[in-house]
């Protein structure tokens, strides 16, 4: 039996369950008693122990794919065999599922996927195209992974789980949460994507470049991407600030670095949280690709990171297809594809993921007795088949600033 049989049967099962459900429903008339708080206590801890399972679901997902399921149904039946996981008992009770413009579109589901592919449209007038997820990882640049991967609006007090694992109950706005740290119209869609840059914003870049990068080798192969018209920054240029922070040191033109060729020519900031970084855009957009890939090579890091920002996502990039508008989101979280490109005495052990591909030193490095360094991250493409339109590098807003030096396809 295919995948997709397999979750049209479970889906039928579902729908009959909840069927029922709403026949028990009507038969039964708890009255307003401790027996009926007490069955509420029992719903809720059910619901609590479902979204456990999910979350152990979407880490093994993420872990396979190197990206978030796009809807929960994405997750049955190899990741989630059971799908009466996605029925909170409140739910089976009632009859009732998630029935927003952001309920599943493969199955009913009492949950709600907060970090689903929907565009914003109106909620962001400055960037319609952005979708939740962009969103929701924007926010998590102000509060951090308390944002709700997963909510259940079914109960009382909604039930949260949290990016990092952990449950929760909050009012229907769990922004009002936090409302004691940050002001909570900074997390709004409208807010958020007030300044998004559109691709015009590219176009500076496009006139500048032959002013101040190298030209672009002639034997350069068309599977190392050419990044001339979004350079914002030069590799002799001390684009952090301090005089001699540069990467002056590093080989340029086609170099081979941790075993993959790369074209390297230039640097591409993204803006952070960080006020050092407010000169550079939040997101680029439409990297060419053009081409069919079995995997992706990123020689990246960041700036003005620090161990505290570890396992927070700081950027993303987004894959976009020719013939399919299905994209895919690559994370860039510090600590397992970057760290900052000063390296710091006494941080956390490096986790198998992180691999570095260059080091060098610099005056100010040099000054700290430490060194400076860029990171491989290799993506591996779940669906090799398909061409590869183009690539947006986008800011998760959060303390560091990721920067790209090459991208290689295979």
């Amino acid at each position: 039996m295919t995948t997709w049989s397999v979750q049209r049967v479970t889906a039928a099962m579902l729908r009959a369950g909840l069927a029922a459900g709403v026949i028990m429903a009507a038969s039964a008339q708890p009255s307003p008693t401790g027996q009926s708080l007490s069955l509420a206590g029992q719903e809720k801890e059910a619901c609590a122990s479902n979204l456990k399972t999910i979350y152990t679901a979407i880490e093994t997902y993420e872990r396979d794919h190197k990206a978030l399921p796009n809807w929960l149904s994405d997750l049955v039946p190899q990741y989630l065999p059971d799908v009466n996981a996605l029925v909170c008992p409140v739910c089976r009770r009632t009859g009732q599922t998630e029935e927003t413009s952001l309920a599943d579109p493969q199955l009913p589901c009492s949950y709600l996927y907060e970090f689903c592919p929907v565009p914003l449209g109106t909620a962001a007038p400055g960037a319609p195209t952005q979708t939740r997820r962009e969103w929701k990882r924007r926010q998590m640049g102000l509060v951090g992974s308390m944002v709700p991967l997963v909510r259940c609006r079914h109960h009382t007090a909604v039930l949260n789980l949290a990016f990092d694992g952990k449950i929760y109950e909050s009012p229907e706005s769990w922004e009002t949460l936090v409302s004691n740290r940050v002001n909570l119209a900074d997390l709004t869609p409208a807010r958020m994507f007030a300044a998004a840059p559109a691709r015009a914003t590219n176009a500076p870049a496009k006139q500048a470049a032959p002013r101040r990068f190298a030209s672009r080798d002639p034997q350069a192969r068309p599977e190392l991407l050419d990044l001339t018209a979004f350079y914002n920054a030069g590799l002799d240029e001390s684009w952090h600030g301090a005089a001699g922070n540069n990467l002056a040191a590093l080989p340029k033109g086609l170099q081979t670095l941790a075993g993959v060729e790369f074209d390297v020519r230039g640097i591409v900031q993204l803006r952070s949280r960080s006020p050092s970084s407010t000169n550079f855009p939040a997101a680029v957009q439409g990297i060419p690709v053009h081409q069919k890939c079995r995997q992706l090579h990123f020689l990246h890091a960041a700036g003005f990171g620090n161990p505290g920002d570890e396992g927070k996502q700081i950027g993303a990039y987004v894959v976009h297809f020719t013939a399919n508008p299905m994209r895919l989101e690559i994370p860039i979280r510090y600590g397992h594809e970057v760290r900052d490109w000063h390296s710091v005495a006494g941080g956390a052990p490096a986790p198998e993921e992180l691999q570095e591909a260059w080091k060098g030193q610099n005056a100010v490095s040099k000054r700290a007795g430490r060194s400076i360094r860029l990171f491989l991250t290799t993506w591996t493409n779940v669906v090799p088949d398909l061409e590869v339109a183009s690539i947006d590098y986008v800011s998760s807003m959060a303390g560091p600033a990721p920067f790209l030096i090459a991208i290689t396809a295979e």
